[in-house]
């Protein structure tokens, strides 16, 4: 069946209003395949792609060529050598003005063949990798000639490419009967690789299509048929390196295949399969019972007839969930207080589970489980007692197969932090810098990370080049000197947490869905979410000429009161012989374009020119918006020479209500019949001195005005309270809300609870 989607809408109109003008953006590549060890040539189709340079590729192995290029158009000659790592790679053109978006090509090693003209079957000689387009309500058909017994294998990459596709291929003999149909494989997103045995000679077609009729002429697809391994996971690991999950190329007999693959450090334990014993004299109703209380997982497992696999730590652990109902269990032996730490990666390696750890005692009690969303996440146990224990994997969703691959990792130490850039592809003049925001995930670690940069030319320089051990974001600046190479450059950046090492990964944005257009207006799809590594774990860097100006932000926080406007100052210096305007653009956070029906907040800025190189830009905050702290970025742009220049300075916007009201003290203590004072201090922002007028929720044994008043300027109320003579012992929360009028929006305040404890005070004991 289809799957079911968000509703869509088209990549280049939801960036066009987010991208600078000057920005080339590349909507379809045609070939969207390399033929490994010969030249082809392809078209990228978009919009400013005049004056291209070069093409960035996010693999080694491979040279383009630029062969000419227009506003919407250009094209390249790529050579890809025969090492060229077989798989989809990451492709960015870059331009005079700067790097394009990130894009996804194939490289393959079967034949390339091109769809060719015309609605009718195209005779097609295999091995093959054929490419077209899934365009909409219609289908693309290909005739193949086969022999009674032989075996094809068959894949559909497409939504890989990074597109909205749902590829589904559909096999027909020569009577036009349907010998075989595939839609989305698990594990490969809504692609699709299977193989095929031929029970008769003959002509067979093979069709291809949207599985909902939907696409455009962009939407590209790759159709690979051949002898060549139809596995899509990978199921053991290298035996050395350092930890890592790479992309590994299977041989076959006409072509490869690419899956995940990882190395480890560590010994690796492979759970037992079902198929070492008859499954079936249990049958699947009581691993499907296993909504059953846990302490029964231990009794479930032996009725299985399965043992668990003793392991030592640490270790690397793999099992698959190879039917309905199946758990992989492997044994440990811990010491009363050793805590280890385990994570679980299967999506990573394209597996369909969707697994749960579950740590068991030797009475098979549950002791501990991995979270609920995400199997990635670590997490870490303590034995309470010496003995075995064992760590058991499900499919929460009680299915299973030969391709639900789990592979757990189980250490004595926390896993190193992992870390994210909010960037990926860099276009920096010489002498100046572009910002690097970075997140910092930890689990457990402590103390500053190290960065440093890997694969960087002379004079490219990155700073800070420590994290500190409280801090988990931070604004990084790659620049460049004067003596940097120009051109393009990849680039990584190595993170050291203690004595081990880890990339800091990206998210390109390759493609989008349009979630809701009053809160969240892009969101990514879940495909877009695991790129490959090749991708998802480098920079692309193009080193340009100097620019013509520089800018910065005095201000590295700017408070923004709701429903009010907050100063932006700019600050730009100019080189000689340029007297152009410089426009500026802010985007992050809750920002949005002014003239959308319910924007929150907005920023708009002057252009700064040569008799007025330093601008005010203001931040207004609008209906709806919610308090939050958020990095915005400031991009300023200035043509040149014939180019056009973009740098990006960022800040802190910090939106804040316009006053907030907090109790002096959070408890007051009454006796029945006693009055006691309430003091809150008002603080108001500098922009807003009005009144305030506070709302008390009334409370039985306690007496209080209900509504209180604070004058324009006041900074400070009390709140006399009075306890009743006959009020019961006991605790009472105040609850106050304050409001008031914000250049006439009304701003509501939650005031911090005051707690009133009523309490008789000790009867005095008579003493003879």
């Amino acid at each position: 069946m289809p799957a079911v989607r968000f509703p869509l809408v088209t990549f280049a109109l939801l960036l066009a209003a987010q991208m600078a003008s000057a920005d080339p953006f590349v909507e379809s590549i045609s070939p969207p395949v390399l033929e490994a060890g010969k030249t082809t040539r392809i078209t990228l189709v978009g919009r400013e792609l005049a004056n291209a340079e070069g093409l960035w590729f996010s693999v080694p192995g491979l040279i383009a060529k630029p062969i000419e290029s227009g506003a919407e158009r250009a094209v390249f000659d790529v050579t890809s050598s025969k090492t060229a790592p077989v798989g989809v790679a990451g492709l960015r053109i870059a331009t005079r003005n700067g790097l394009g978006n990130a894009c996804l090509i194939l490289i393959d090693d079967l034949p390339v063949r091109p769809r060719g003209d015309g609605e009718n079957s195209v005779k097609l000689a295999l091995p093959a990798a054929v490419w077209g387009a899934l365009r909409e309500a219609t289908l693309d058909r290909y005739s193949i000639e086969v022999a009674a017994g032989v075996t094809l294998s068959f894949k559909a990459v497409a939504n890989r490419l990074g597109k909205d596709s749902d590829p589904l291929i559909t096999i027909r003999n020569s009577a036009g009967k349907v010998v075989a149909e595939r839609d989305n494989d698990p594990g490969l997103y809504f692609d699709c690789r299977f193989a095929h045995t031929f029970e008769k000679s003959g002509t067979h077609t093979v069709e291809i299509r949207d599985a909902r009729y939907q696409g455009n002429e962009h939407h590209k697809y790759v159709l690979r048929i051949g002898k060549f391994p139809a596995v899509r996971v990978a199921t053991r690991p290298s035996d050395k390196g350092t930890p890592s999950l790479a992309f590994g190329v299977l041989k076959g007999d006409e072509g490869s295949a690419w899956v995940p693959e990882w190395t480890s450090a560590s010994p690796t334990t492979t759970a037992p399969s079902p198929w070492s014993f008859d499954f079936r004299r249990v049958g699947n109703s009581s691993p499907r019972s296993i909504r059953r209380p846990l302490s029964m997982l231990e009794p479930l497992l032996m009725e299985c007839g399965l043992q668990a696999m003793p392991t030592t730590v640490p270790g690397e652990l793999l099992g698959v969930i190879a039917q309905s109902g199946w758990m992989p269990a492997f044994a440990l032996k811990l010491s009363k207080g050793q805590k280890i730490y385990v994570r679980g990666e299967a999506k990573s390696l394209n597996s369909p589970a969707d697994a749960e750890i579950i740590v068991l005692d030797r009475t098979g009690r549950e002791q501990r489980r991995s979270g609920d969303s995400d199997l990635e996440l670590p997490f870490d146990y303590t034995a309470p007692n010496d003995g075995e224990y064992r760590l058991v994997v499900r499919d929460r969703q009680h299915d299973g197969g030969p391709d639900f691959t789990v592979r757990l990792s189980v250490r004595t130490e926390p896993f190193p932090p992992k870390l994210a850039a909010d960037v990926e592809g860099l276009t920096i003049p010489q002498g100046s810098y572009q910002p690097v925001p970075i997140f910092v995930t930890r689990f457990g670690t402590t103390g500053p990370i190290k960065l440093s940069l890997r694969g960087a030319p002379p004079g490219l320089k990155l700073t800070p080049n420590e994290i500190g051990d409280k801090e988990n974001a931070v604004v990084c600046k790659l620049e460049a000197d004067g003596s940097s190479a120009l051109g393009l450059h990849t680039v990584q950046i190595v993170a050291e947490a203690g004595m081990e090492s880890v990339l800091v990964t990206t998210q390109p944005l390759i493609d989008i869905k349009k979630v809701n257009v009053d809160l969240i207006p892009i969101a990514l799809r879940d495909d877009q979410r695991r790129l490959p590594p090749s991708v998802a774990d480098r920079f692309a860097v193009f080193v340009t000429p100097p620019a013509p100006f520089t800018f910065e932000l005095p201000q590295a926080l700017v408070t923004l009161p709701r429903y009010q406007k907050a100063p932006i100052p700019i600050v730009t210096t100019r080189s000689a012989g340029f007297d152009g305007p410089i426009r500026f653009e802010a985007r992050g956070g809750q920002l949005a374009d002014k003239n959308e029906g319910r924007t929150r907040v907005y920023a708009e800025f002057p252009d700064a020119t040569a008799k007025q190189p330093n601008v005010g830009g203001t931040a207004v905050s609008k209906i709806l918006s919610n308090t939050a702290k958020a990095r915005i970025d400031v991009s300023a742009t200035g043509a040149h020479g014939g180019r056009q220049v973009t740098l990006i300075r960022t800040f802190e916007l910090d939106l804040v209500s316009a006053f907030k009201i907090a109790p002096e003290s959070a408890k007051l203590v009454l006796a029945p019949g006693e009055m006691g004072t309430v003091r809150l201090t008002v603080d108001r922002v500098p922009t807003f001195d009005g009144p305030v007028l506070l709302h008390l929720n009334p409370r039985d044994g306690l007496q209080f005005e209900e509504t209180v008043h604070i004058a324009k300027g006041q900074k400070m109320v009390e709140i006399k309270v009075v306890a009743s003579a006959m009020a019961a012992d006991r605790r009472h929360n105040m609850q106050i809300n304050a409001s008031a009028s914000v250049d006439g929006y009304e701003e509501e305040v939650r005031v911090p609870n005051v707690e009133i404890e009523v309490k008789s005070q000790p009867k005095k004991i008579k003493t003879d």
